[in-house]
């Protein structure tokens, strides 16, 4: 078993494709070797399953547009939605212009469902009138007590209910004339552990066994609203608030862990609270429990009721490399949080004007096998040859590698590579997993030909056919990837190679790809003939190349 260490700025290769000074591209004036044809993207693999909840898809689907509600009414009807969509998905929410976009795409029968003729609560009222039969009562919870949307959450999905506040109800009942029972739970309990027990001891039993949500109100809830809430609903998963930095709060999520017993594989999604959302991995992890970042993942209970599917794409392909020059791969970011996928990724793919032109890659959550397989089709579908589809970290779910529980985390590495390799991954990121032990576990168990890792301090690693990549500097803005670049001085002994992270946040949008072909066209001007680009799975294949010929 041997470990080879690299160069900070990656050594690389000898191999079958020549690279000439003359081989540019045309619309780029770029050293770009390879273009090679996807071919199908159909896989015969079996779609990994089990972990996620999944319903059944209706044949008549109805629409709501929710765009001018008020934003808690908004968060209203997304619980109402999946409370609906529970067995059979029949209810879709546009609360964004490109949802319409997503439905459009499915090609579905669907009707768009008329407004209720009210300025605030114009989606929820006609969705409430539509279906007022399916709902046995509302829930009234307090927004200055926000551990009572957790709950209303759980009480709502379990008992037929809909989460309102005082106002909301208001409407209910002199508006739509509601006359079921109305349930107040708003000084049931005199703060958020008594509450959080009382779920424990009255809602866990019959709570999902492998989902969890981090979905209360972050302080941004009244002008930029969730949309997870209605996967939450769907699928029964014990909600939660919970700051993992309070140390009287994480004791309270060490007990929900706990008391649901959760097994590796199982999800925790929404966003994590406090000022490091992704902090809720310190204490998840050690329950076996994966983050799926998605405060803004739409649609959720519609979206997994497509049958689950597995995909394939190319191997990464080696190319000629020489010394003098610098080999450069780039990976757009957050691909891990399905939001990113639903929402920035998706315009970006659908809508950027020079997408192709250049090598990227474009990180990507396996989940949606199963989660949403209509949308890993969509990318799979609309891939040029210049796009490549990776994991985000770590894998198939983001964890931290070193805290994960140790009894479980032999489980989750055979899970990890079951899920890529059905995804379609070549190459994924990595973050957190510093241990030694860790770290060589997941590169001799993840079948990938590269991995991206995100550890600041990390070596260049080739590790039992895996090479591990520094994944590099994040990229925020435009100009960060010319400053990135243009201080890697070329070596007339060897070729360099150099992995960059994109900021979809930031720098990507429906420009994005514009915007990088500007900063390598200027990079080309100050050092002409010496910057060649591949995607992450080519570097890869290439650094292994050059490794096994020394």
């Amino acid at each position: 078993m041997k470990i080879y260490l690299l160069s900070a700025a990656l050594i690389m290769v000898l191999c079958s494709c020549n690279i000439s000074k003359n081989d540019k591209s045309k619309t780029t004036g770029l050293s770009i070797p390879l273009s090679i044809p996807n071919g199908s993207w159909q896989s015969d693999i079996s779609p990994q399953s089990g972990m996620y909840f999944k319903n059944m898809l209706s044949d008549s689907i109805f629409v709501f547009d929710i765009r001018k509600d008020d934003n808690v009414a908004k968060m209203v009807s997304c619980v109402a939605q999946g409370i609906i969509n529970q067995e059979v998905a029949s209810v879709y929410l546009c609360s964004e212009e490109h949802h319409f976009d997503q439905i459009n795409d499915t090609k579905c029968n669907f009707k768009i469902e008329s407004k209720y003729n009210n300025e605030k609560y114009g989606g929820l009222g006609s969705l409430i009138l539509k279906y007022q039969d399916r709902f046995n009562k509302l829930v009234v919870w307090d927004e200055s007590k926000e551990w009572t949307w957790c709950l209303a959450q759980m009480i709502a999905a379990q008992q037929g209910g809909i989460p309102v506040t005082l106002e909301i109800k208001d409407f209910m009942v002199n508006d739509l004339g509601w006359k079921k029972e109305i349930y107040d739970i708003r000084n049931l309990w005199p703060d958020k552990q008594q509450a959080y027990q009382w779920a424990l001891d009255n809602l866990s039993g019959n709570c999902n066994k492998t989902l969890c949500f981090s979905a209360g109100l972050r302080g941004d809830y009244t002008s930029n609203p969730w949309r997870i809430y209605d996967y939450a609903a769907a699928s029964k998963g014990f909600v939660f608030w919970l700051d993992t930095k309070k140390p009287e709060e994480a004791t309270i999520l060490d007990a929900i862990c706990t008391r649901m017993d959760y097994q590796p594989g199982s999800s925790a999604m929404g966003y994590g609270c406090g000022s490091d959302g992704d902090g809720l991995n310190s204490i998840i992890n050690k329950h076996n429990v994966g983050f799926m970042v998605s405060d803004y993942y739409a649609n959720g209970s519609f979206w997994c009721s497509f049958p689950g599917k597995s995909f394939r794409q190319r191997r990464g392909q080696a190319v000629r490399a020489k010394a003098g020059k610098v080999y450069v791969s780039f990976i757009w970011s957050d691909g891990d949080n399905i939001q990113f996928d639903a929402n920035q990724l998706y315009n970006m793919f659908k809508k950027s004007k020079r997408r192709g032109e250049v090598p990227v890659g474009v990180t990507m959550a396996a989940s949606l096998q199963q989660l949403n397989p209509f949308l890993l089709e969509f990318y799979y579908k609309n891939r040029t040859p210049n796009d490549e589809l990776l994991a985000g970290p770590s894998g198939f779910q983001f964890i931290y590698g070193d805290v994960y529980n140790t009894d479980g985390y032999d489980k989750w590495l055979v899970m990890n590579q079951k899920w890529m390799k059905s995804a379609g991954f070549h190459t994924a990121c990595l973050w957190n997993t510093s241990s030694q032990v860790r770290f060589d576990k997941y590169m001799s168990t993840c079948g990938l030909q590269g991995v991206f890792d995100g550890n600041d301090k990390a070596n260049n690693k080739y590790f039992e056919g895996v090479v591990a990549v520094n994944q590099g500097t994040h990229c925020w803005k435009e100009g960060d990837v010319y400053n990135d670049l243009v201080k890697v001085k070329s070596n007339s002994l060897k070729p360099l190679f150099r992995n960059v992270y994109l900021i979809a946040a930031s720098y990507g949008g429906t420009e994005g790809y514009e915007r990088l072909i500007r900063e390598l066209q200027r990079l080309e001007k100050k050092c002409p003939d010496t910057y060649v680009y591949l995607l992450p799975m080519d570097l890869s294949a290439t650094l292994k190349k050059y490794i096994l010929l020394q």
